[in-house]
């Protein structure tokens, strides 16, 4: 490489440019004070930076940038990468190739250079020069042409097929991912962390301190089908337009709530941190979106929440299971809806240790309600076989019926064979009603 090398914008709104790297280095950003000033939304004020690092080398440091700097298809981090002749940079939208010095000849199609121990010796005799008349007819031969390029220019044209759309540039593939939710004040810290590594691993991990010091981890290897969810949470088009920042004011008594995602693509890197303030509602459907698919890839739905608020999600939710034995006599399917109800206090209280006085009472509303609708299903399935038996169509499909919503999971054995005896019911009533 030349002692003062340079780039050469290969892709991107100054495709064409050359700018020489001298020993102050070049910027690289949106930013009109940069020394490569791009007006790109995908750029930062201050994407990168481009230095001299020796007479014959050169390096590429990227400034903290939202979506990262690429040097020939992988993501750099915040350490100076070196660059040789050739190497590739992308940032935002613009790619850049490293060329030689600014004293190197471009190819422009005109041959080759001549080399320098050639210039340097003794000019050849002059040429003779060509007799006029040889002359006169180089004129009209370039007079003919420029007259028939004019004819073909002004004249009838036929109609030519439109050019061919432009190849519309493939969605970046998510590599790596890293979200984190942290709540934190004087007297507890909790910690939600998500990663997925580049081998399309998913892990997650939980800390809770001091609260009952809860630390929770679990991993396990994505599939296509996951890995195609992913990517369609995390897609560029969901997250370019966010800010890399949204800090608010540290509230008093200090406490910190956060969320951070770092994202990287095929060839770009996204960054995104919110930090006590409200977050973007954009945001805020992918991190929901994160918190929702580890419940549905890990089974850890409940982790992801800290030991009070699993606590009052199982005071809820055994107030209702309270509430629905309470009316087990107003609606048929209140006594299953109670059970439903106590199990849901139960699990949100599953990663606490040790149990509050919660759980054993959740618990023991949970046996209760099952045992009473096991009791009012024995009941109610009598009553159905026995009109069956009598061939007392009507009554047997009211009482197979109510069986049915006593026990709407239809899951459930006794849902099923309800279902079947129904079916059967009604089949005898269209074929005469009750004989």
């Amino acid at each position: 490489m030349a002692e003062n090398p340079s780039l050469e914008v290969v892709k991107g709104p100054l495709a064409g440019r050359r700018f020489e790297v001298g020993s102050g280095g070049l910027r690289l950003g949106r930013s009109s004070t940069c020394d490569i000033h791009v007006p790109d939304g995908e750029l930062s004020r201050n994407h990168c930076l481009f230095e001299a690092a020796g007479p014959t080398g050169l390096r590429v440091t990227d400034l903290a940038s939202a979506n990262g700097t690429i040097v020939n298809g992988e993501p750099i981090g915040a350490e100076p990468v070196p660059l040789s002749l050739g190497d590739t940079v992308e940032a935002g939208g613009t790619t850049l190739r490293v060329a030689g010095g600014a004293g190197s000849r471009l190819d422009l199609g005109l041959g080759p250079a001549v080399p320098a121990e050639q210039a340097a010796a003794p000019s050849a005799p002059p040429r003779r020069r060509r007799p006029a008349f040889l002359n006169a007819l180089w004129g009209i031969a370039v007079a003919s042409c420029a007259i028939g390029i004019y004819l073909a220019l002004t004249g009838k044209r036929t109609v030519s097929a439109p050019p061919a759309a432009p190849v519309e540039e493939a969605a970046p593939v998510v590599k790596e991912a890293f979200y984190e939710k942290v709540e934190a004040n004087d007297s507890r810290i909790f910690r939600y962390a998500m990663t997925l590594a580049a081998d399309s691993t998913l892990t997650v991990k939980v800390d809770d301190v001091p609260d009952e010091n809860r630390h929770h981890a679990k991993s396990q290897p994505l599939g296509p089908e996951a890995l195609e969810e992913i990517n369609e949470i995390l897609a560029w088009k969901n997250l370019k337009d966010l800010d890399r920042e949204y800090i608010g004011v540290e509230p008093d008594p200090p406490a910190l709530e956060s969320w951070s995602l770092r994202v990287v693509y095929s060839n770009r890197v996204r960054t995104v941190k919110v930090v006590n303030t409200q977050e973007p509602e954009a945001f805020r459907v992918i991190r929901e979106r994160l918190e929702a698919f580890s419940k549905s890839e890990l089974g850890v739905w409940a982790i992801q929440y800290s030991r009070g608020k699993l606590v009052e999600l199982a005071e809820k939710a055994a107030e209702l299971g309270e509430a629905k034995w309470a009316d087990r006599d107003v609606e048929h399917g209140n006594l299953a809806a109670s059970i439903e109800a106590y199990r849901e206090a139960l699990f949100y209280l599953e990663t606490i240790d040790p149990k509050p006085p919660l759980a054993a009472t959740a618990r023991e509303g949970l046996e209760r309600s099952k045992e009473e609708l096991d009791k009012r299903c024995r009941d109610q399935r009598f009553l159905a076989d026995r009109a069956l038996n009598l061939k007392q169509w009507e009554e047997a499909k009211s009482a197979l019926m109510v069986l049915m919503e006593m026990v709407p999971d239809r899951r459930d054995d006794r849902h099923r064979d309800a279902k079947t005896k129904l079916l059967s019911a009604e089949s005898h009533l269209k074929k005469g009603g009750e004989r």
